[in-house]
């Protein structure tokens, strides 16, 4: 299949998409509507409610709600089902989706050049209303509209004009409907557009850089999408746990990985290094994974190993400057990253960093000694400097050599041969410093990724993907549940693991068959709604 970069220079956002966030609360607030909450992570049933609308005074139908229904919901179409589907890892369904038009909107296509997109997509809600249907609650939706003047997200719903029904950009537009922002390189001299921020969109192997993606021609719906980077399937709880290596987290500060693609789903070993460089901010980190040239991927040049550096819970791309190729090492903030060979299935790096020996926030090294990285107070150092600096004045030749301390001090043995002088209480402090040291250092044991969870509540974990974000009750109840789930199966009308009486299915993500209380049931659908606002980035 041919590729191509993928642009479409007609589509309007005047506003300019940064500032769109400010503009739809206005709305909000003066139209009386709640702002929809935080879309991540995303499992389970998310439907949509697709709504075909005509201006007025325009009666044409480009397409019959049965194309819209394989365009956007409907699953082995080729369709944005199907790349969802795939990009989730079949995490997430559009189950319960529904397309309902074509309804006539109040506004004619002249007069609706003058107002906001999210009151275009009000039109349209109000028009299939008028017409006998109710967006339902917890649906999103998508507005098609038949005329062409803009296209777009706003608020968490979505605008296709006749100009955008192509699964590279529905994809993208459903994706911001999912709370994902857009993607950039570090490249400020790269400008898409006029309106936009310096490197915005320059990361065309990512689904969030759309318009400016690596796609190729679908059979039935237009241009495709790309694969979404290993930062927004993170961010999004499409990324096996277990697959992402947070470098330094078990202590080791050099490593060689051997990276699976991200498009291999199915294929074993890690696709993704975290690699924190904060202490004091552990989102602060640098992303490597490894793209394949295949699936919804297959427009990409060539098997690429990208790095990313995160900022702010966005991704940038890191381009070498003058060529703009994909940097294939790395040397900043102590971290160094090394590709050390790419391959038709994996792709193999070097990594080193200094967290290891790192103390966490509110401690630092002692430094009794060079090289001392005992993690203590600011105030112990201070006290262990003082020490340090009149330790001549505090030794005399005694029974213990020419280092014997004078009457009422000890060593204070820090470490073996430390014959500094100092108060009884002093050595005690250093013997409990020592002994408290590994709770003290290495940072990157807390580095969870752009779903580490608020005070108060733990992953889920209804399997290793499942990032929600619940107390800690909920993780003791679904781990016991997870440990009852054979007894509570039996060969039935739903197969080998239909529920006995008295239990449900979970479902606290699409196929999750676990046995439970229907309480259960509902409390993890309520878990997965509020999953957005109990994690620390949003």
């Amino acid at each position: 299949m041919p590729s191509f970069r993928f642009r479409l220079p007609h589509l309007r956002f005047t506003r300019g998409w940064r500032h769109l966030a400010v503009a739809i609360s206005a709305v909000l607030i003066t139209a009386g509507l709640a702002a929809p909450a935080q879309a991540v992570p995303v499992q389970g049933h998310t439907p949509w409610s697709v709504l075909l609308c005509k201006f007025r005074g325009l009666s044409t139908e480009q397409r019959p709600a049965s194309w819209f229904a394989d365009f956007l919901i409907n699953r082995g179409t080729g369709g944005v089902a199907d790349y969802l589907a795939d990009q989730s890892r079949g995490r997430l369904d559009l189950r319960g989706s529904a397309v309902r038009g074509w309804y006539t909107m109040s506004r004619s296509l002249a007069e609706s050049g003058s107002i906001s997109r999210w009151q275009r997509i009000q039109d349209c809600v109000a028009a299939a209303a008028a017409g006998g249907y109710t967006v339902p609650s917890g649906h999103r939706v998508v507005a098609i509209i038949n005329g062409q003047v803009d296209s777009g997200a706003a608020g968490g719903r979505v605008l296709l004009d006749p100009g955008a029904w192509n699964v590279g950009f529905a994809a993208h537009e459903m994706l911001h409907g999912y709370a994902l922002g857009h993607s950039f390189s570090d490249d400020t001299t790269y400008r898409n557009a006029s309106w936009s921020a310096p490197g915005e969109y320059d990361d065309p192997w990512d689904q969030m850089s759309a318009m400016n993606i690596f796609a190729f021609a679908t059979a039935r719906f237009g241009t495709s999408a790309v694969g979404l980077n290993g930062y927004f399937r993170d961010k999004l709880g499409w990324l096996d746990a277990r697959r992402t290596v947070v470098v330094g987290a078990d202590g080791v500060t050099d490593r060689t990985v051997r990276l699976t693609a991200l498009e291999d789903g199915a294929a074993a070993g890690p696709q993704v290094l975290r690699i924190p460089f904060d202490p004091g901010d552990l989102q602060k980190a640098y992303t490597v994974e490894f793209r394949r040239k295949t699936g919804w991927s297959a427009g990409i040049p060539t098997n690429q190993v990208l790095i990313h550096e995160i900022k702010n819970g966005t991704p940038y791309l890191l381009r070498t400057p003058g060529t703009r190729t994909p940097v294939q090492s790395l040397d900043r903030n102590g971290i160094r990253v090394r590709v050390l060979s790419t391959g038709t299935t994996d792709a193999l790096v070097s990594v080193s960093t200094p967290m290891p020996t790192r103390c966490l926030t509110g401690y630092v090294w002692r430094e009794a000694r060079a090289g001392d990285q005992v993690c203590v107070t600011p105030a112990t150092r201070t006290q262990v400097r003082a020490d340090n600096a009149v330790a001549t004045s505090r030794w005399v030749v005694g029974p213990y050599g020419p280092h014997t301390c004078v009457q009422g001090y000890v060593w204070r043995e820090a470490f073996p041969g430390d014959d500094v002088c100092v108060t009884g209480s002093q050595r005690t402090q250093a013997a409990v410093d020592n002994a408290a040291a590994p709770t003290r250092r290495n940072p990157a044991r807390f580095a969870y990724g752009p779903n580490a969870c608020k005070p108060g509540y733990v992953w889920r974990e209804a399997d290793a993907s499942d990032v929600v974000c619940v107390p800690g009750s909920t993780r003791t109840q679904t781990r016991a549940d997870n440990a009852a789930a054979a007894a509570r199966w039996v060969v039935g009308p739903y197969g080998p693991h239909t529920c006995r009486p008295g239990y449900v299915w979970r479902e606290a993500f699409v196929g999750d068959d676990v046995c439970v209380y229907g309480w259960i049931r509902t409390q993890a659908a309520a878990d997965n709604v509020a999953a957005g606002s109990r994690t620390l980035v949003q």
